[in-house]
């Protein structure tokens, strides 16, 4: 089978609305039963070795420590700690959205989990505040898709692992985009407040702000261990994975917010997100082998050899491929997919591997929130039952807003690459 008979097959059941893990492994199926040089048993040895990792433990006990955050109480106490700050500016709800969301970055590394946890509290108060809908809908989900950007991050885990990268190198990479990201929003919703006459809360004052703190100090905790614990070394990102989820089942019983029932429901539902970034790693490991078996890296190779002779340049292809590609595959699949083949380029032209990683990841990660697939452009409107394009004309700002940050990445490395250094050595 060639490789456009290939992509044929994966494009007519993608447009067909097949699940994009169903889509992996139905093509890499076809092609290894056509190609007879190859045996059936390469398909079941490359699935094993895909998930025989320690490292992707780490996914489903982020997601369980999401979960008992969200059931707990305690995303409501980080949105009242997030509005005694910044409610009082104008547009202050929207604000109160985004600190919220750079704060439950660090527990479940989830744009999902963060951005109906968020939604369910704020787009109801937006809308009350004279927010757009569609607007309103834009925010939750610019929130949301700040928490596989601020560690931890279950793509940046994915990636380490496919890679044999630093996880801890990863997660430090992300912090400082994903700060001037929920800057960028917010300087976004000001000037929406400025130009609607939408004003802010009044400020409780400092004693107001401490006490909110107070409140929320214990939840605070476990975002700290996460990061404490895997930047230390004290921990991989699989153990500050459990830690945390020991923490908040501890967290819970102890202000009586957590009973069994919850605790079964918090597991069943962590299960449930994890099926899915599971199976696209597993499938994936067989397209990537098929796009490998084709030449498609020596391809990609020949071409970037013959007409790209710059890393800023090769950055900007990347960001170019993931922008595209993104706005039709989940950012997961093209990340497994896409890996294998620029790895060899990104070696040949003796690029920083931490600056490529970290511009790959946040190209990736931007299409969660571009239509037709952003899946968290999915979820916030699905709260509230927003029709999708009422929400098109919002959410390209947030994009731009993005890209603009990624760009910056690109042009300015130390972005991404000056807090690992610190911390880990240059």
């Amino acid at each position: 089978m060639s490789l456009g008979v290939a992509v044929l097959i994966f494009a007519v059941m993608l447009f067909l609305g097949v699940p994009i893990a169903i889509c992996l492994a139905s093509t890499g199926l076809i092609w290894l039963y056509t190609t007879p040089a190859i045996p059936s048993l390469v398909m079941a040895t490359k699935i094993y070795a895909q998930t025989d990792s320690f490292a992707l433990m780490a996914i489903p006990f982020f997601m369980m420590a999401g979960q008992i955050m969200e059931h707990t109480g305690i995303t409501a106490r980080f949105i009242e700690f997030a509005k005694s700050i910044v409610g009082h500016i104008r547009g202050g709800v929207a604000h109160t959205a985004m600190v919220a969301g750079v704060i439950m970055a660090g527990v479940s590394g989830s744009g999902n989990a963060d951005t109906a946890a968020i939604g369910s509290l704020m787009i109801p108060a937006l809308k009350n505040d004279e927010y757009d809908e569609g607007f309103a809908v834009s925010i939750v989900a610019s929130a949301g898709s700040l928490g596989p950007i601020i560690p931890p991050s279950v793509m940046m885990i994915v990636f380490a692992n496919a890679a044999g990268y630093s996880v801890g190198k990863m997660f430090m990479g992300g912090v400082i985009p994903g700060v001037l990201m929920a800057v960028g929003f917010c300087t976004l919703s000001y000037h929406y407040a400025k130009k609607n006459g939408i004003g802010g809360g009044k400020f409780g004052g400092w004693l107001n702000v401490g006490r909110t703190f107070l409140r929320t100090v214990g939840a605070l905790v476990m975002p700290a261990i996460i990061i404490v614990g895997i930047v230390t070394g004290i921990c991989t990102a699989t153990e500050a994975g459990v830690v945390a989820c020991v923490y908040g089942l501890i967290y819970g019983f102890a202000t009586k917010s957590l009973t069994p029932k919850i605790i079964m429901k918090s597991l069943t539902e962590a299960c449930i997100a994890s099926i899915g970034p599971m199976m696209i790693i597993t499938y994936s490991s067989v397209f990537s082998y098929m796009l490998t078996r084709m030449n498609v890296s020596i391809m990609i190779g020949n071409f970037c050899n013959e007409y790209i002779h710059s890393k800023i340049v090769f950055l900007l292809f990347i960001i170019v491929i993931c922008s595209i590609a993104g706005c039709f595959i989940d950012g997961l699949a093209t990340m497994l997919m896409l890996l294998p083949v620029l790895s060899p380029v990104v070696s040949s032209m003796g690029l920083n591997f931490q600056h490529f990683a970290l511009v790959y990841v946040l190209a990736l990660l931007t299409c969660q929130i571009t239509p037709p697939v952003g899946n968290l452009l999915y979820v916030a409107a699905g709260i509230q039952k927003t029709p999708v394009k009422k929400v098109m004309k919002s959410i390209w700002p947030f994009v731009v807003i993005m890209e603009l940050v990624i760009l910056l990445t690109v042009f300015v490395p130390q972005i991404v690459t000056w807090l690992p250094d610190i911390i880990y050595g240059g």
